[in-house]
């Protein structure tokens, strides 16, 4: 709040005239406020014009009133529909149903709760401009590299799509495999298999 006022102060307004200005703007009354005392300064900084019984806000008081607006201005919280489309409850699912129904040799489940695949979604379309169509073919890529390997080190549903690391920065494989699906790299045949003898 006090780098609101050091602001008001720069400007040379007091927040009683801020509020008077934008009183003359929306032709309201406030009885709180002595208007003529205040005026004479609004006069005096170049923020009204008097014409007779007339006043008027200049274009610095436009433009001051402006600034302050932008202070105020609430960002638009981005819902999951926006984030993540429309029927996302129904993407989110066939995602998760891609994964298969049992523990990885980790122990962990490969599939994780509906909730919490939602919330990873929602920070993984806010960071990348990817379609549901390249995340499904990203994921059964992903899958179809383990599945041979009885999913062997294969992260979770979750993982998949974003992990912390221990350096707290956020990274997602998905977002790697979907960079491979845009690029049509193929490198299905080049994996070394490990004979048993």
């Amino acid at each position: 709040m006090w780098e609101l006022f050091q602001k008001l102060l720069t400007d040379r307004l007091t927040p009683n005239q801020l509020i008077l200005l934008y009183a003359f703007d929306k032709s309201l009354s406030i009885p709180q406020i002595n208007a003529h005392l205040e005026l004479r300064t609004l006069i005096k900084e170049k923020y009204i014009i008097q014409t007779g019984d007339v006043y008027e806000l200049t274009s610095s008081a436009k433009k001051v009133m402006l600034k302050y607006d932008n202070y105020f201005v609430k960002a638009k919280k981005k819902t999951s529909k926006n984030l993540l489309g429309d029927n996302y409850t129904v993407k989110v699912q066939n995602y998760r149903t891609l994964f298969p129904a049992r523990k990885l040799p980790s122990g962990k489940p490969a599939r994780q709760n509906e909730k919490t695949l939602i919330d990873c979604f929602r920070w993984f379309f806010e960071n990348y401009k990817y379609t549901w169509e390249q995340v499904y073919a990203a994921t059964i890529k992903y899958l179809d590299e383990y599945e041979d390997n009885d999913y062997m080190y294969m992260k979770t549903s979750q993982y998949f799509i974003v992990k912390t690391t221990q350096t707290k920065e956020k990274v997602s494989e998905l977002a790697d495999y979907c960079d491979m699906i845009n690029e049509g790299t193929d490198d299905d045949n080049k994996h070394f298999k490990e004979n048993v003898v």
